[in-house]
């Protein structure tokens, strides 16, 4: 018999047809992984409020696809993330066929304090162009390891490769990203 603990719910045995997870465990999920989600989604497309939409659809696909959920208990974080992943690919390419608004329409809300606003921008840009300098591969691990807090276990999981290669991308794109950081 196996169990796996998910969002606080330990499920005692494999999913299948017959036990098939409820809603209360992606409810729990939820809880747990909503904020990392997020962030993941964040560093991949740079807008907070976007990434909290898209981070809402992320549990909303994998209610509507709980009928049809065949993994085992410990492998939905790992098919959330990559609902997650595959909802970035289409905000992407939605976004690629938007045009840009002038910074002259949009209004500035009188409450923010423009000088810390500006150096977080610079900050966010600054990282944002380092992560231009590695692999998509690697930006994949960065999102899932940092900013999504997930083991390379898991990480490896969500890509499709062992735990020691995540380990290696995730090494060479630290390196990349201290030397762009750093100039």
């Amino acid at each position: 018999m196996l169990e796996a603990k998910v969002g606080g719910i330990t499920l005692s045995k494999d999913i299948t047809a017959e036990t098939k997870p409820t809603k209360a465990v992606i409810a729990n999920l939820y809880g747990d992984y909503y904020d990392r989600i997020v962030r993941y989604i964040f560093v991949r497309i740079n807008n907070q409020s976007e990434a909290e939409n898209l981070g809402g659809d992320v549990f909303l696909r994998a209610l509507h696809s709980l009928g049809s959920y065949r993994g085992r208990g410990q492998q939905m974080v790992a098919w959330l993330f990559s609902i997650a992943r595959n909802l970035v690919v289409d905000y992407q390419r939605k976004m690629s066929k938007r045009k840009d608004v002038s910074i002259d329409e949009v209004e500035i809300p009188d409450r923010v304090n423009i000088e810390e606003e500006v150096e977080r921008k610079s900050e966010v840009e600054k990282l944002s162009e380092a992560l231009k300098q590695v692999t998509p591969a690697q930006r994949e691990v960065i999102g899932l390891r940092f900013f999504a807090g997930l083991s390379s276990v898991e990480v490896g999981k969500i890509l499709g490769k062992s735990s020691g290669a995540v380990r290696e991308m995730q090494r060479a794109a630290v390196e990349t990203l201290r030397q762009q950081m750093i100039v």
